[in-house]
Parts: structure tokens; sequence; C-alpha cells
């Protein structure tokens, strides 16, 4: 099923080749937070993914932190960043990334969604129209929605996608 596969697997979100997507015409980033590029309820962003924004945003992308966490979490995460932010954004439901890239005057054919989960941020890129690229999580443990989620994922990678991941 294609709406489950994404364009493009990363291990960590740092190996994202940024030239190579703004010279493919990619525009905009939008990224998950929990176990993509920030451990599940730690707090604020670390040095590492402050980086990667930064690294984005000096390569001319518009960026946006893109979670179906609520505010508060996704405030938390940001602290004093100059970056975008669509909290409870109900992923994997599309007109939520249509809704974002609106708002930041971009085509979701230009737009890449990293995230750590199929049944949220891949499925949503793939109904969109975005470029999904899954990032494998940066810890095995999840919360009790997350793990449930995980069940299926595993199936979908077995079954529908023929890989092991």
């Amino acid at each position: 099923m294609a709406l489950f596969r994404p364009k493009e697997i990363l291990n960590i979100f740092t190996d994202l080749d940024i030239d190579s997507y703004r010279e493919k015409g990619f525009d905009t980033v939008l990224l998950d937070i929990d176990n993509t590029i920030a451990i599940p309820d730690t707090g604020s962003c670390d040095e590492r993914a402050e980086k990667f924004l930064k690294d984005l945003k000096e390569a001319g992308f518009k960026v946006v932190i893109f979670s179906n966490n609520n505010e508060n979490r996704v405030k938390m995460f940001i602290r004093d960043l100059d970056v975008e932010y669509y909290h409870l954004a109900l992923k994997p439901l599309p007109f939520s990334y249509r809704i974002v890239c609106k708002r930041m005057h971009t085509k979701p054919s230009r737009t890449i969604v990293m995230g750590d989960q199929l049944l949220t941020d891949i499925l949503g890129a793939n109904l969109s129209g975005c470029y999904g690229i899954y990032c494998r999580q940066l810890q095995e443990t999840d919360t009790p929605i997350t793990a449930f989620n995980r069940r299926f994922e595993k199936l979908i990678w077995r079954y529908i996608l023929r890989e092991k991941v």
C-alpha cells in the first residue's frame, strides 16, 4: 500500500541531505517532535535538534514544528527558537497538512514531512501530497497510544511494505 510507504528512510533526522532537497525545489519542512527530533517528554530542544533547525533555516527552508501534542508541549520544546509551530495537528488527517502549507505560502509538493510513525506522519504526508520521510525512532519506549500504533506499524512493515525496520 503506497499510502504507508515513505519516500525515504533515515536512521536519524540529521541524515537529511538539506542541500539536495533544496536543489530539488522543496522549500518547507514539517517536523514531528517526539521520537523524531527529540526524546519524548524530555523538555526543550537539545543542541543537535537546535543545530538542525538552524541549518534548515540557513538553507532557506521554512520550518514548522508539526505535532499532535498539546500547545504546552510544543512551546516547551521550541522555547525561544524562531520557528513556526502547529499543535494538535490531527495527523494523519490531510487537511491539517494542507492548512500549514497554505499558511506557509507553499504547496504540498514542495513540502517535506519528517516523522517516526507510518500511521500518522507518513500516511498524512502521502494523503496530502507532501513528501514523507520516515526517521527511525530515537528511543524504543513510547507513550501507550504510540506503543499501540507501533504494533500495527510492524505488521505494515512486514506484510504490506515487505521491509524490515
